[in-house]
């Protein structure tokens, strides 16, 4: 053989060998059971490192000593696949616990030195900045990681003002996002408008609709959390704007069809026409469209007025009746009832027994018995339930099993500083998460429902802290069988 082949084939051996190459790498095998229990040895401390330093925000606070630990990490992971000496792998190990140490005393002082930073790029998240306000998310992320950077280099001084830099534009990505979220659909229809030049047919809609979004956008720029009037307006915006789009093609289509003026006016009169004949009235438009519509107001309202006799009407046989119910009770089985009350209060005071006042409140909303979580926290903006919650919804099964045939609702609210939209979403999607947890530890079935309510039920003041922290709650409502049978 040939040098030459001689040196190809030993190339293609060693390849062969080592699992060099362009094929399937060794991180997408998984581990053998004996590689698992050797990593449940060997990296059981470094974990608990890496779980504290991802707890203190070290991977924002400290990002390069972070990124240097999860490369050890990752390397000591790459090393027991390919079944390496342990040595090794605990030298990977051991590297990447320092770097991870490094980076938790780094993000200590992060969290102290950049505070108000920190504070603001949350705002941002919470006002989904990654999304509408993409790019200038892009680059205060950015201004942050410089910050970061230079306080793991020691700089401390050029760390403040990259971090001052950071929140101002956190800042403005946030008040940005907020009004693209109320905003956006406003825009979107007068930028149709303004393609279709239908300020030349509709211009008062027109400036109608532009004068509300900048109301809007006022608004949001005095108070950026209190959105509830601006996103009413922004609303109404929308509504004004698609309203000028309708407006402006009509006019297009009855020019471009050249229809005479008189079968304008004959077309505006058939929905009317529409509406009478629903009510049963023949209307003429001899005189106009006045004579038609009182016609209508008038039967409208004789159908309101006889509606509200007839529901006057069922209030007073189901006074009858509720009072037929208390004589057939007064005249039962006294004992029976009072050991059923007694059974009730029993279960009651358990639930209240199970929680302390840090964790919630147990109230009785008539016959329903409502838990009030104050306990239950989320981090920024997400609905993932930490571990240190689970003994809390523990206690929450067990008040739900007080009452085996009862009905549950959970119930997510949150307070009124972001869009009313993502409040609502977050809401729903943390009362599901609570609810999913419920369903999948308590053991049996259960009539289990979630409901998100977002900033629209306060139990306190918004324009505090310590009352947005009361109004950010989970509900959990018991209805028990007792109440549910008895309907």
């Amino acid at each position: 053989m040939k040098s030459s082949q001689l040196l190809v084939l030993m190339i293609v051996v060693l390849i062969t060998y080592t699992g060099c190459g362009s094929g399937k790498t060794v991180t997408d095998q998984p581990l053998t059971r004996e590689q698992q229990n050797i990593r449940a040895q060997l990296f059981e401390s470094v974990d608990k490192t890496l779980e504290e330093a991802k707890a203190l925000d070290a991977n924002l606070y400290s990002p390069r000593n972070f990124e240097t630990g999860m490369r050890h990490y990752t390397n000591a992971e790459n090393l027991l696949r390919q079944e390496r000496n342990i040595e090794s792998i605990r030298a990977e190990l051991n590297r990447a616990s320092e770097a991870f140490n490094s980076a938790m005393e780094t993000a200590k002082l992060g969290a102290v030195t950049f505070s108000t930073a920190f504070a603001a790029r949350n705002d941002a998240l919470k006002a989904d900045a990654p999304t509408f306000g993409s790019e200038n998310w892009k680059k205060a992320e950015a201004s942050f990681r410089t910050a970061a950077e230079a306080l793991e280099a020691g700089n401390v001084n050029r760390a403040r003002q990259a971090a001052q830099t950071a929140e101002n534009q956190y800042r403005a990505v946030e008040l940005e996002s907020i009004k693209a979220n109320h905003l956006n659909n406003a825009r979107e229809l007068l930028q149709q408008a303004d393609a279709q030049r239908a300020d030349r047919n509709v211009p008062r809609t027109l400036e109608k609709a532009q004068s509300l979004v900048q109301q809007a956008e006022t608004l949001l720029m005095q108070d950026r959390y209190d959105t509830e009037e601006a996103h009413q307006i922004s609303l109404e915006a929308a509504h004004t704007a698609a309203h000028a789009l309708y407006l402006n093609q009509t006019i297009v289509r009855l020019r471009n069809e050249r229809t005479e003026l008189e079968d304008i006016l004959l077309e505006s009169e058939v929905p009317v026409k529409k509406i009478a004949e629903a009510a049963n009235l023949n209307v003429r438009f001899d005189e106009g469209f006045d004579g038609p519509v009182n016609e209508i107001i008038t039967k409208i309202k004789g159908y309101e007025e006889r509606e509200q006799t007839h529901i006057a009407r069922i209030q007073e046989q189901e006074n009858e009746l509720a009072y037929l119910r208390r004589q057939v009770d007064e005249k039962g089985d006294l004992a029976e009832l009072l050991e059923m009350q007694r059974m009730r209060d029993e279960a009651i005071n358990k639930v209240i027994n199970l929680f302390n006042p840090d964790e919630g409140n147990v109230f009785l909303d008539g016959n329903n018995i409502l838990i009030r979580l104050y306990g239950l926290s989320f981090p920024v903006g997400q609905s993932i339930i930490e571990p240190q919650y689970f003994p809390l919804l523990t206690r929450v099964q067990d008040a739900i099993k007080q009452f085996p045939n009862g009905k549950v609702t959970i119930e997510g609210h949150t307070d009124s500083r972001g869009s009313l939209e993502l409040n609502q979403r977050l809401s729903e999607d943390r009362a599901e998460s609570v609810a999913e947890y419920i369903r999948a530890n308590i053991g049996f079935p259960v009539a289990l429902t979630s409901v998100g309510y977002g900033p629209n039920r306060p139990v306190a003041s918004n324009e505090t802290e310590e009352g947005r922290a009361m109004n950010r709650r989970i509900d959990v409502v018991i209805t028990p069988d007792w109440t549910i049978t008895s309907r």
